[in-house]
């Protein structure tokens, strides 16, 4: 009986050892999700910065320290945030905007390192939904050798939302210019139930072909920022696109509420970069309003 007990025992740990390790492979998005979509001329844009796997909720905070840019875009010109900090789990932005009009709201998160052997690498791969990314560079013999030297993986993470002030030109398609982002071709923020949305992915300026995009939304209400049990059960309903020859993807907006769009790319780091692996995380945040 003791033999059994301590079988099970350790049967035990090592599970969870396992679970824990699987856990630590996982990453989390990152999402801008404004306090409000819309404001009157005048008013404050605030902006929570979210970092979770379960839309729009957030485990941790990312800190002020960690970011490269923050910044405003309207039509015509380009306002950097300076007001930041932390709010327990959440990244704090605000900005009061000088003219009315669309506001897009960017962040590129300075980029972070890890070193780690081929098997885990192709585990991460796995984990994170790129099974694309590791057929494709297994069949052209990129992909590293399990057995071989370990490897450097560097990941960074950007984000885009809008925020109407009043009314004014448009800014939703403004280019940020971070390594990954999503570029609308029609206005989310005209978006109503049932609409379609056009967007173009970017991976280093170019389009990115047949990349893996994912979108998913929860009802508009001030607790879906701290309800993982309802951001879970919406997370069922999330739907997988792809973008076409020309990197852009349209995406069925049902049902109202707030949305996310969000992809991961993986691609060889440029030679004597400090990395042999770069991940880019993108999202975009827009709300879908009923018909």
């Amino acid at each position: 009986m003791t033999a059994r007990f301590t079988r099970w025992c350790c049967a035990l740990v090592a599970a969870a050892m396992a679970l824990t390790s699987v856990n630590a492979l996982r990453a989390h998005d990152f999402w801008l999700v404004p306090d409000a979509f819309s404001l009157v001329p005048g008013g404050r844009i605030g902006v929570r910065g979210q970092t979770s796997s379960l839309f729009p909720t957030s485990l941790s905070a990312v800190t002020p320290d960690r970011i490269v840019n923050a910044s405003v875009l309207t039509a015509s010109a380009v306002h950097r945030i300076t007001a930041l900090s932390t709010d327990g789990a959440s990244l704090r932005l605000a900005h009061t905007p000088a003219v009315g009009g669309q506001h897009m709201v960017a962040v590129q998160l300075a980029p972070r390192t890890v070193r780690e052997s081929p098997a885990s690498f192709r585990r991460y791969l796995d984990l994170e939904g790129a099974p694309e990314a590791r057929e494709r560079y297994e069949r052209d013999g990129l992909l590293p050798v399990v057995g071989g030297d370990s490897l450097t993986r560097r990941y960074a993470k950007y984000a885009k939302t809008l925020v109407e002030v009043g009314r004014g030109a448009r800014a939703f398609d403004r280019v940020a210019g971070h390594p990954l982002e999503f570029i609308p071709l029609s206005d989310p923020s005209a978006l109503r139930a049932g609409d379609t949305l056009r967007l173009r992915l970017l991976l280093l300026g170019k389009p990115a072909a047949f990349a893996r995009l994912h979108a998913g939304s929860v009802p508009e209400r001030p607790s879906s920022r701290v309800d993982t049990s309802a951001a879970r059960r919406a997370s069922i309903r999330d739907v997988a696109v792809s973008t076409d020859s020309a990197g852009v993807a349209t995406v069925v907006i049902t049902p109202p509420g707030l949305w996310n769009v969000r992809t991961l790319q993986i691609v060889p780091a440029p030679p004597r970069s400090g990395a042999d692996w770069d991940v880019h995380w993108a999202t975009l945040v827009f709300r879908s309003a009923p018909r």
